[in-house]
This record gives C-alpha cells, structure tokens and sequence, in this order.
C-alpha cells in the first residue's frame, strides 16, 4: 500500500510503498476513504511535536473495514467508521468512571509497528492511525462505527478537530441556552467550538482571530461578534456582555498570553477552557487572591472530553439534521500525493481543512 511518511523533521513527508504488517487479534484493518490535514500533522512534520520515525502520518479519518481479528467485538467488516485519536476500551477505570477520553489504553494502542518499509524499517501509525495512506491497520479501540449519509470528506472530520471543538464546549464549558462563549482561534476546531456553542443555545457568541477570512467564517458559522486580538479586546468582549464577561471562553491557542486575556475576560465563576496544545515547558501564571476570590474555572480538554461511542453518533446526527455545517470547514479535496502541498496551506493558514480522498 501507498502511505505518506514523516522521516526528518522540517522535510517533506515521504510517499513511499510499505508491506502492511497482519493485524492482531483485538486489530481491525480499514480502507481509508477520506483523511483531513490537522494542524497536528503540521507541528510533527516541522519537528515541533517528536513521535519517532518513521511514521505513517494523519490521524483524522474515515473508511470501510476491510478484515476484523479473531477477538474484535462490535464492528465487522463492511462497517464504515470514523477514527478516534483517543480510543476507548470500554472496560478501564477511566472509561468506566466517565472518563472514556482519557482510557488507560492510549499508549498501549499507539506502540504496535504497522507497517515494513523497503529497507526493512518498521513504522508505527501517528496516535496509533497512520491515516495517510491507502489503508490502516488500527486497535478496535481507535474506531466507531457510524450509519450516516454523510460524504467521506465531512465524516472525516469527526475524528479529531470538530469533536476537540465541540466537546469543548458541550463537555466541559457547561454553557446554558442564553449564555455567552468566547473562542480564541477561529481555525476548524475554533468554528467547531463556536457551532457548539449555537448548538448549546449560546446567545451571544464571540469569534476572536488575527485573520479576516477567519473572523469572516465565525460570522459564517454561528458567532455574534468576530474580533481582532490586539490592545481592547477584553474591554471590547466585555461590553459585548454588558461588562460582566463571558460565560465561558474556549482557547484554541494554548499560549500564556492567550490564556491571561481568556481568563480576563470570563466572568466570575465562568470556565476557561484550553484546547490549544501549548509548545512543551509552556506554564501559566496567575495572581492567586483575585483567582481564589472569582471563583474562575480553568482546565483543559483533551480531545473534546469525548464519549466517542456517545458522541461520534450525536455529531454526525447534528450534520445530518443541518444543526452543525461540516462542509463549510473543507476548503479543498487533495489526492495523497499532494499532501504535502496540502499541509503547507494549512500551514500558511490558506485552508481550514484539506481532505485526502482517494483517486
């Protein structure tokens, strides 16, 4: 099978024909029908992110399976499923306590070599995917099955950045019909967020991104106010909320300076929540009275807080019924042997997402 690889960090991923190895028992193999570019796969290509090499890149995905192991329950082949960056055995401590977005099988998932290349050399697949290629070979875990009439492009999306966004805010901002959310970063999963917060009954809704094609797809997509960051912008949110502040701010930045300007401008017990994957060594700093006394939330989420058994369902149900617009977040359709041209746009900030089907 074709598969494009990460190699060096700062050069372009390698297309290259690899022996896919057999799937084990509790493995399925999937034949890739649609794959979005993320800004993650930008980040490791540039070296930002360190995940070994070589490595089958990409990691947002749809498909058809194609064989199921011998101890594979609940999918079987002919199923069409969405990928999950963060499986979900169903039987952990965490998933069991609610907590299925941070199941205990994570890295086991992501150590198994997927693939031979010509020179003998063994890859594993990008948060145990490897989407970038004809098919992949990934844990039961990794995968949803899905009925749904939605095109491979859009379903593809389900798999990383929509439901980061989404789940931000419909899993962790508690956000009530009448509230206000901000969102630092109008990329995909910023558009995602601000969807979210529609969906969720947000009335005032506030996009904030230095680009004004992006400002422009908040307006799209749902926001109230699109803002530019820079000197005012919290003066500007809170007299956007009568000058109390929003009830939840989402950042999709995950810088320091990001983070102070979410935390000021959310209103005393509101929720800042950090989807943005900060640069490592990266820490946050606040003056410890004024937090105390506001009462202020500030957490992460990961992966949207995700059920993906729940939720998967619920996002494809929200496109289909026109709730939530998939196909205003796919800016181009790439074959594989453009993806690098592919994660340059991205890169440079021309696409929101560039999907991969096939030729």
């Amino acid at each position: 099978m074709r598969a494009a690889l990460f190699l060096e960090a700062g050069a372009p991923l390698s297309i290259q024909e690899v022996e896919a190895l057999p799937p084990g028992p509790d493995d399925v193999v999937v034949r890739v029908t649609a794959t979005a570019l993320c800004q993650t796969d930008v980040s490791v290509r540039a070296g930002k992110y360190s995940y070994g090499a070589p490595l089958i890149m990409g990691h947002e995905a749809c498909g058809v399976i194609e064989a199921v192991g011998s101890a594979v329950e609940g999918v079987a082949v002919g199923d069409r499923v969405a990928t999950s960056t963060a499986p979900c055995c169903g039987v952990c401590e965490n998933c069991r306590g609610g907590r299925p977005h941070v199941c205990v099988l994570a890295q086991e998932v992501r150590k198994p070599m997927r693939a031979r290349l010509a020179d003998g050399s063994l890859a594993v697949g990008l948060y145990g995917l490897g989407s970038f290629a004809e098919q992949m070979t990934v844990n039961r875990a990794s995968v949803v099955p899905l009925t749904t009439s939605l095109p491979d492009e859009q379903l593809a999306l389900i798999g990383c950045g929509v439901t980061t966004g989404l789940g931000a805010v419909l899993n962790r901002a508690d956000i009530r019909p009448g509230g206000s959310v901000a969102v630092i970063g109008c990329g995909a999963v910023g558009l995602a967020a601000i969807q979210g917060a529609r969906i969720a009954g947000a009335e005032t809704v506030i996009g904030i991104d230095p680009r004004g094609a992006r400002r422009a797809d908040a307006l799209a997509l749902g926001a109230s106010l699109a803002l530019e960051p820079g000197e005012g912008l919290v003066e500007a949110v809170l007299a956007a909320t009568g000058g109390r502040g929003v009830d939840a701010c989402i950042d999709g930045v995950g810088l320091p300076d990001t983070v102070q300007q979410a935390y000021a401008m959310t209103r005393q017990a509101g929720s800042v929540v950090i989807v943005g994957l900060p640069p490592q060594g990266t820490r946050y700093s606040f003056d410890a009275w004024p937090f105390f006394l506001s009462e202020k939330r500030i957490s992460s989420s990961l992966f949207g807080s995700a059920d993906i058994r729940r939720d998967f369902p619920r996002y494809a149900r929200f496109a289909e019924e026109g709730r939530l617009n998939l196909a205003g977040l796919v800016s181009r359709t790439l074959t594989l042997d453009e993806v690098n041209e592919g994660l340059d746009a991205l890169a440079a900030g021309e696409v929101l997402r560039a999907v991969i089907v096939p030729n």
